[in-house]
């Protein structure tokens, strides 16, 4: 844990700037891809009709978790660099799509192949459990981290679906934890592994987000001004090999730090609407940044381009 908290305090003065730093933009109805290369991508796989890719979908009254309603259980968005999928029910947990081409393929993903079985395009690299995942977002439960829980209904819905940027928006419709409706923003740009994470609606427990923990991994935390980073890294996938997680986001938005049996994790200030930034790294990435000392340089990287983009 030294050892990488120094790369990163060591990279934090620099001035070294990330390029293709995620960020949300503006929305839009409507898909416009061109005929340029395409290097970001939203999907929700409708299993109900035969996996088609749609633009909206809701879960009806009555459902559950487990039920074969989506493709991989929950939308999914990603870049040329990594996946991510959502579990569309009470567990909001993000999952990892590790990469080993550029290609996009969500939209063909979960439709009868096994999607933890490797693949030339990768396959799904993270045991998520009862933890929040890759980044994912949940509640404060007398001082536990917890999944969030359940909501009347969810939706997810493409926002925008050009070439280099992909926009998801889920919506817990009547949040039992948050006693109204929640809404998450996720933003993939092309060329880079973050998503950008915005959360909307009053809580009525403190919102925290958080990093599964397995064995054989590294926690490491540093602020770097107005941005900090917590993050895991170490021999922890499917595959067993390196995967790197982190998480970014704003000091001043956040209580305290805090680690579980499930999650290491952040909590956010009482009022704050979360804006927070995740990133993970794979072995197999055709660019490998999964070790602890190049994750550590990575994460320093990023932190430092936050920084300059916020002043």
């Amino acid at each position: 844990m030294k050892h990488t908290y120094h790369i990163l305090k060591t990279c934090l003065s620099t001035g070294v700037l990330l390029v293709g730093l995620s960020a949300c933009t503006g929305a839009s109805d409507a898909s416009s891809k061109s005929s340029a290369q395409d290097r970001a991508a939203v999907d929700i796989g409708d299993l109900r009709d035969g996996g088609r890719s749609v633009q909206r979908l809701q879960t009806p009254e009555g459902f559950q978790q487990g039920d074969k309603l989506v493709a991989y259980e929950g939308p999914g968005w990603e870049s040329d660099r990594v996946g991510y999928r959502l579990y569309l029910d009470g567990r909001n947990a993000i999952d990892i799509f590790g990469k080993r081409a550029p290609e996009l393929v969500l939209s063909s993903v979960g439709r009868g192949d096994d999607y933890h079985a490797m693949a030339d395009w990768g396959m799904d690299i993270l045991k998520v459990g009862n933890s929040l995942g890759a980044g994912g977002f949940g509640v404060l439960r007398e001082g536990a981290a917890t999944q969030i829980g359940d909501a009347e209904s969810y939706i997810a819905e493409v926002v925008e679906d050009t070439n280099d940027m992909a926009h998801l928006r889920v919506t817990h419709m009547k949040s039992e934890a948050c006693g109204g409706d929640v809404v998450a923003d996720y933003v993939i740009k092309g060329g880079s592994r973050l998503t950008d994470v915005r959360i909307s609606g009053d809580c009525d427990l403190p919102y925290v987000a958080g990093i599964v923990i397995h064995p054989e991994t590294e926690s490491f935390q540093a602020p770097g001004g107005d941005w900090s980073v917590i993050g895991q890294v170490g021999q922890q996938t499917l595959s067993d090999d390196n995967l790197g997680m982190a998480i970014f986001y704003r000091t001043a938005d956040v209580e305290r730090v805090g680690k579980d049996s499930d999650d290491y994790y952040i909590v956010f200030k009482s009022g704050v609407e979360p804006n927070y930034i995740l990133g993970a790294a794979w072995q197999q990435e055709a660019v490998d940044d999964s070790s602890k000392d190049a994750f550590a340089l990575w994460a320093a990287k990023t932190i430092r381009a936050l920084n300059e983009k916020e002043n």
